[in-house]
């Protein structure tokens, strides 16, 4: 037995090795391999450049906590001659809009100040995420301190709480409570500290231990000379205090508002990837088709509010899980089961709409281009709501190729209904003007509508002349609108079908398919009857009857043959020359004057009239045709109208409506030419340019 406290010699171990020569064993030693024992470091420990290339890689934030962790970091990092050049201001530069640390702040400080919310006096570290109330520090940027709610009374006092002899403007020399600011609980914005008395007016709290040092140096300097350029000097250093405050409210919001930026793109990011999830698990039970073209449209557009909220609740920032799908999983069907039905209306929209390109369109255009310039037709889509193009667009079956004869029956009753359509509007204009003064007792026909002088109004202040006034906008709105703002859509059908109207309300299914073509294309207006307060203009009429004596002209001319000559006269209270159609709007009715008073006297001057017709050859057109197709809703001619663009309506018609003439370019462009029905003339005619003569 080994004696007590020795240690006993292992027996060194052998091997059996096996020789390639006959097999034989023998013991042969095993070399041990002397292990090599790796020298451990720890980070205090590490060369001065190793560790210089590690502060230079960390955050300004990542530095001050570092400093906080050791002896050996703090003797570094906090030596202002030693690592200010080298740590603190590349660190400091890598942050983006950060604001210049001023000379009295050492780096440390102000990144203290920007990124932490830790108080001065207690150390109490707030969470700037908390929404509860006690969980705050404010920020008194103009002081280089922050102090949570606690601690703030004490350093912070009421004007009347300071030293006594204080300079009389040391408002201006030391931190106030206006300037001190806290990140709100609930928004990403700064809240201003407000303290307010017992009445609940906001008063201001001054800084005591900044004023106590104020009143020291106040009282060591002298009296003239010397005081002023000290209460100067004091002041400025406010002020530098001041920009330097208002830039880091900018830092801090630009924070703010990255954060929230952040925040919301990784909860988008979470929500697609679970609508993803939504979509996949909908996809294997049979709705394939609804999911992909879910994305191509806002959900807002084709499926009820409900179901959208319904849906928006359930796509919550978190992956699906199997317990969760099998809780939502039937909300979720029948809310793409609205899709579903999306798609099948989709389907029938677009296959009716393709047939109104295809057939209708172009035999009503040829219809159209047959009538004599300007004549009033109706728009294509009130033609599409007749009883026989309804029949050709919607019973025949939608993968049927329609032939001419399938069109014969409802193009050859385009004109008879066009033609009695319009012989009601008429009437009904033609009752206005048997209820005005100018022609009471007196009988009124249809020439008497196209007389120059048979002016209408409408509360927008347009004046019409037959047969514009049957294209007038107000009097023809959106086909989705057309019973007003306030009444609905008129596919749901009228109360009262206005004189003249054509009932555009689908009678069945198969009929909502045109309803749903236009919706697509967006842009077609119909008649709604006459605005309630469109009158026969009596003022007009009677300026008219004397421009036309002035010019020597029969009371008999008509409103065309006006737009024929598009005579220039001289304005008399205004003193300019202008077109008849600005002097008519510019004259307004004379109460006072008696019937011999002159507006206007005959252009007689060569000089004027070589002007008048520069002036005529130069003038702007209104670009807001009243289009057969479209009716002019203001698509492209009102909002995307520039000076010198193409605003004819050769150019709407094809580029716009997609309407060709089927005599070629130039049977269009000779359309156009003697075009005359166009819409919001008055914003356009007081626009013209007038001559001061």
């Amino acid at each position: 037995m080994a004696p007590k406290g020795s240690r006993k010699k292992r027996a060194r171990k052998v091997k059996t090795v096996a020789t390639i020569a006959g097999d034989n064993e023998e013991a042969a030693p095993v070399a041990k391999n002397e292990m090599k024992v790796a020298t451990r470091m720890t980070l205090t420990q590490l060369p001065f450049d190793i560790l210089n290339e590690i502060y230079m890689l960390l955050h300004p934030l990542d530095l001050l906590h570092l400093a906080r962790t050791a002896n050996v970091f703090r003797k570094v990092l906090m030596n202002r001659q030693a690592s200010r050049t080298m740590i603190w201001l590349p660190a400091l530069s890598s942050i983006k809009d950060l604001p210049t640390c001023p000379t009295d702040l050492a780096e440390p400080k102000l990144i203290n100040l920007l990124f932490e919310n830790r108080c001065d006096s207690c150390s109490y570290t707030a969470n700037p995420q908390s929404k509860r109330k006690g969980d705050i520090v404010w920020k008194h940027l103009t002081n280089y301190a922050q102090i949570c709610a606690d601690c703030d009374n004490p350093h912070f006092v009421h004007s009347m709480y300071l030293p006594e002899k204080l300079p009389e403007d040391y408002e201006y020399m030391i931190p106030d409570s206006t300037n001190s600011f806290r990140r709100s609980l609930t928004r990403p914005e700064l809240v201003s500290w407000r303290i307010l008395d017992k009445n609940g007016e906001e008063v201001v709290w001054y800084d005591l231990d900044a004023a106590n040092a104020l009143k020291k140096e106040y009282d060591r300097t002298k009296m003239g000379e010397e005081r002023d350029l000290w209460r100067e000097k004091k002041k400025e250093e406010m002020r530098t205090k001041l920009r330097f405050s208002k830039a880091c409210r900018g830092f801090f919001y630009a924070q703010f508002m990255q954060e929230i930026e952040e925040e919301c793109k990784r909860e988008d990011a979470l929500k697609e990837k679970r609508s993803e999830q939504i979509f996949e698990r909908l996809s294997k039970i049979g709705y394939a088709e609804e999911c992909r073209t879910f994305f191509q449209k806002d959900p807002k557009e084709y499926i009820a509010p409900e179901h959208v909220r319904e849906y928006r609740r359930k796509l919550v920032p978190k992956e699906l899980t199997d317990e969760e799908w099998t809780t939502i999983k039937d909300s979720m069907i029948e809310f793409i089961n609205t899709a579903r039905e999306y798609n099948a209306r989709d389907f029938r929209a677009k296959s009716v709409l393709a047939r109104m390109d295809k057939v209708l369109k172009p035999a009503y255009a040829k219809y159209v281009f047959s009538k004599p310039p300007n004549t009033v037709v109706l728009t294509t889509a009130e033609i599409a709501m007749m009883a026989e193009w309804r029949e050709v667009l919607c019973t025949k079956p939608l993968e049927k190729e329609l032939t001419s004869e399938d069109t014969a029956k409802a193009v050859a009753a385009m004109d008879a209904f066009v033609t009695s359509t319009i012989a009601i509007r008429t009437e009904a204009i033609l009752d206005l003007v048997r209820k005005s003064k100018a022609y009471e007792g007196k009988e009124v026909t249809t020439d008497t509508l196209l007389l120059a002088s048979t002016i209408f109004k409408c509360h927008c202040d347009d004046k019409s002349t037959y047969p514009a006034i049957l294209t007038h906008s107000c009097h023809n709105y959106n086909f989705f609108n057309a019973e007003g703002k306030s009444k609905g859509k008129p596919e749901a059908g009228y109360a009262t079908l206005p004189i003249g109207a054509v009932d555009v309300k689908p009678t069945n299914v198969d009929e909502e398919a045109i309803v749903e073509g236009w919706r697509d294309t967006w842009h077609s207006k119909v008649w709604v009857g006459l605005h309630s307060k469109c009158k026969f203009d009596e003022a007009a009429h009677v300026h008219m009857l004397r421009m036309l004596d002035t010019l020597g002209m029969a009371q008999s001319t008509t409103a065309s043959e006006m737009q024929d000559l598009q005579p220039y006269i001289i304005y008399l209270d205004e003193g300019e020359l202008m077109r008849w159609e600005k002097a008519l709007y510019t004259c307004k009715a004379h109460k006072k004057d008696g019937p011999d008073h002159k507006c206007f006297a005959k252009l007689e001057n060569p000089e004027h009239i070589a002007e008048a017709q520069a002036l005529e050859a130069t003038r702007q057109k209104s670009p807001n045709p009243s289009c057969f197709h479209c009716g002019n809703n203001v698509v492209r001619m009102m909002y995307q109208w520039e000076p010198g663009c193409d605003d004819s309506i050769a150019c709407h018609m094809k580029e716009h409506c997609g309407i060709e003439h089927p005599d070629g370019p130039e049977a269009l462009k000779a359309y156009s030419d003697s075009f005359r029905l166009y819409q919001y003339e008055e914003m356009w005619i007081s626009r013209e340019e007038a001559i001061l003569i």
